[in-house]
């Protein structure tokens, strides 16, 4: 077996295991919900699990050039990691989450599909990377794996590739539809956060702007509300750091994007 020791895909796979086997044995389990935690507000992992959902449970395409354009823009969401830092964080919710304990996709029958999507992270984030063959191998079986032979295929969920419209409005909605529809398998939170990922550089610098106001307005009302120091004191934290200025940059936008959605969440959950 290949070794996928750091592969997320297959670390992920064995702390659900886990979790599970800690219920079914009765015992109080909180590994699930606490790496789910880790991984919302680490811009790191967070990636990682957007693209191996993503290839993972995608519908399969009826169009090959579709599902290479699909990877593209998965493999674009990788911008501004590091492999050192996919390496790190990986191997450190191994060892917090499962210690000694052996690592494979649910069952190992994935382990194929997660080591070629772990190459080609690799090949993403690694400026050292040069084993063209182990990459152009691993794009391969992940383009075979969306274009896999399924009882449904043929109920494609796209539209073609240059349709006869003349209404941009209409063409907005049609794009926003066939996104939803091929990201049905994410969650809502996980579908807006994609988004703002893949836009492009002023479409972020708007959505950083806008996600800091909201989380400023929420900030003020909920310090208005609260009485009690502890909660005050954190509140004050985050606005302090929310009214620091920040001068937009391509390599650190997504984390941006990713703190200030998570720190939003955080908010919605004290109201």
């Amino acid at each position: 077996m290949k070794n996928i020791t750091f592969n997320f895909g297959a670390i992920r796979d064995s702390i659900s295991r886990v979790s599970a086997n800690e219920i079914i044995k009765e015992h109080k389990s909180n590994t699930l919900k606490d790496f789910t935690k880790e991984v919302k507000k680490n811009p790191t992992l967070l990636k990682q699990h957007i693209v191996f959902k993503n290839f993972e449970d995608c519908k399969p395409f009826n169009k090959e050039r579709l599902a290479e354009r699909f990877i593209q823009q998965n493999l674009t969401i990788l911008r501004g990691i590091k492999w050192s830092d996919v390496i790190s964080e990986n191997k450190r919710v191994r060892t917090l989450y499962l210690e000694n304990c052996h690592v494979e996709s649910n069952g190992g029958k994935k382990d194929d599909l997660f080591n070629n999507i772990h190459t080609l992270i690799e090949s993403r984030t690694n400026p050292n990377f040069s084993n063209v063959i182990a990459e152009q191998e691993a794009y391969e079986y992940v383009l075979n794996y969306l274009t896999r032979n399924v009882v449904e295929e043929a109920k494609s969920v796209e539209v073609k590739d240059n349709p006869d419209l003349k209404s941009w409005d209409f063409i907005t909605k049609l794009a926003v539809n066939n996104f939803n529809k091929r990201y049905s398998h994410l969650q809502e939170g996980e579908k807006k956060m994609l988004k703002m990922l893949l836009s492009d550089d002023n479409k972020k610098k708007n959505y950083i702007e806008d996600l800091r106001n909201e989380n400023l307005v929420t900030i003020n009302k909920l310090l208005k509300e609260s009485k009690e120091e502890e909660r005050i004191s954190i509140l004050e934290g985050f606005k302090e750091k929310l009214n620091k200025p920040y001068v937009f940059d391509i390599f650190t936008a997504d984390d941006f994007i990713i703190s200030h959605l998570e720190l939003k969440e955080r908010l919605e959950s004290i109201k």
